[in-house]
């Protein structure tokens, strides 16, 4: 048997929509029912939600092991890559009493209201799920045989203080003489492992979509479950977990059957070097309303988030006279890679600076929230990528940009 703590909370996405009682417990759960070793899930959970948390066992035909909470957590997003504002019943939210848990594989999300449990295992797959303050399951007392750490490339850096990939690696491998497997994630750049002191960089896939709320939660949950119970090598099992991942993304779909994971023909391998990745992304757009400077400034924040260089018209020219403006413009985009547009209401300004850049052979992706398709015909027609999802969008202007390396 699989066993699986994490959290079990209330997820609300407003673009795209997504109303759905997940959390990284549940979201594992519905990944691995279909793989064919029975689960078991360990959670935190209110007596208002346990009627859900029956319902969900159920649903997905496991075993569960409710530890009663005095706190309810929801999470809300914008839109897929922002930052959740988290509701909770208690302010401050309430710490509850951890648990020790003696089992021999056991996949273990840090969770927001407890401190880590003790796990007594032969095999233990962790993910801190901190950010701010995270906390590393070798630092509690825990009993393991053997360990992978799965944490995302910011968390890594905030826990050891290190802003080197193989510092980081070296840092948390000094921490814990049990770890055998520790990977970071990192987005659009893929992952990268660290095994027997060698690395290898794990590839994303390229997808028509991209919703990335729990995608660490499924890259986790699919590698521990290859890695600790079906025995495959670390490599195979994160490849195969990064693969799950482009799945998830691509379909917002939990169901996915261990057998198509052997099958990567539909999704492209990407690969780019984060460190050498410093194309000039010329982001285009309106900025003349309170809506529209919030679209700016967050897909300016979204790009250099990824570590793009960004050139703003609003940022880094402004208003000012007409010939001045339009020539600094025009500049910006002769010196960029590729354009990014925000196109909501066919701005004047922004359609001339797409054709601009087309006329210069310089990739456009465009994002737009209501398209008429009369209106699409020539863009569709230059070859521009045309976006209704705004996460889509930011990731196709970095895979876009990355093909021009």
């Amino acid at each position: 048997m699989i066993h699986i703590v994490g959290g079990f909370y209330k997820e609300l996405c407003l673009y795209p929509n997504w109303d759905y009682n997940f959390g990284s417990g549940g979201r594992a759960v519905a990944i691995l029912s279909h793989f064919g070793e029975k689960i078991c899930l360990h959670s935190y959970v209110h007596s208002e939600k346990q009627s859900e948390f029956n319902y969900f066992a159920k649903a997905y035909n496991i075993d569960i092991q409710s530890i009663s909470s005095s706190e309810i957590i929801n999470f809300e997003y914008y839109h897929a890559l922002s930052a959740p504002n988290i509701h909770t019943l208690n302010n401050p939210i309430e710490i509850q009493k951890s648990f020790t848990l003696n089992e021999d594989i056991i996949i273990c999300y840090g969770m927001m209201e407890a401190e880590n449990p003790i796990l007594n295992a032969d095999y233990v797959i962790f993910d801190p799920q901190s950010e701010n303050n995270p906390s590393m399951i070798f630092d509690n007392g825990s009993d393991i045989n053997h360990l992978a750490l799965v944490l995302n490339v910011e968390e890594g850096k905030k826990f050891t203080s290190k802003e080197n990939i193989d510092d980081i690696a070296k840092t948390l491998f000094e921490r814990s003489k049990n770890l055998e497997v520790l990977i970071l994630k990192d987005g659009p750049f893929g992952a990268h492992l660290f095994c027997e002191k060698q690395y290898t960089h794990i590839h994303a896939y390229e997808t028509k979509n991209v919703f990335k709320i729990g995608s660490g939660d499924v890259f986790v949950a699919v590698f521990g479950y290859l890695w600790a119970q079906d025995k495959l090598s670390p490599i195979e099992a994160a490849q195969k977990a990064s693969l799950a991942v482009a799945m998830y993304c691509n379909n917002q779909i939990l169901q996915i059957v261990k057998d198509s994971l052997s099958n990567d023909e539909f999704f492209k391998k990407i690969a780019i070097n984060e460190e050498t990745f410093t194309k000039k992304i010329y982001l285009a757009g309106p900025f003349f309303t309170m809506a529209d400077r919030w679209l700016i400034e967050e897909a300016k924040f979204q790009l250099e988030k990824f570590g793009a260089n960004v050139f703003s018209p609003l940022h880094d020219v402004g208003y000012g006279k007409a010939e001045i403006v339009a020539k600094a413009d025009l500049k910006g985009i002769e010196e960029a890679d590729i354009l990014y547009a925000v196109l909501n209401y066919y701005d004047p300004g922004t359609i001339f600076e797409i054709g601009y850049a087309i006329s210069r052979n310089i990739p456009v992706v465009i994002f737009i929230e209501n398209k008429t398709p009369i209106n699409m015909t020539m863009f569709e027609g230059s070859g521009c990528i045309i976006e209704s999802d705004f996460a889509s969008s930011i990731y196709k202007v970095i895979w876009g940009a990355s093909k021009t390396l």
